[in-house]
């Protein structure tokens, strides 16, 4: 399968989003994931790896916002629903 450049640019702007994950840089992850949703916004993984750096910031809204769009584009995702089910934003 031959990616556009597009979505070959949204691919590296995940990767250097987990990159900025594992250095606990969660603004910097959001923004290359944002970016990444900008370029190619059905793609759930960005907004799931999105919501994950919202949920390191406490942010529960956004969180639940980014679950709930990865849940429109893949219903039938486990990573999607179960990260959405476990980490309501009723905490915050």
């Amino acid at each position: 399968m031959v990616l556009g450049s597009a979505a070959k640019q949204a691919e590296q702007l995940r990767k250097d989003g987990n990159l900025y994950f594992k250095k606990d840089r969660f603004g910097a992850a959001i923004d290359a994931y944002t970016e990444a949703i900008t370029l190619c916004p059905n793609v759930p993984v960005y907004w799931t790896n999105r919501a994950l750096c919202h949920r390191k910031r406490n942010d529960w809204l956004k969180v639940e916002e980014d679950c709930r769009r990865a849940i429109q584009l893949d219903h039938s995702s486990v990573k999607v629903t179960s990260f959405h089910f476990l980490f309501p934003y009723a905490d915050s």
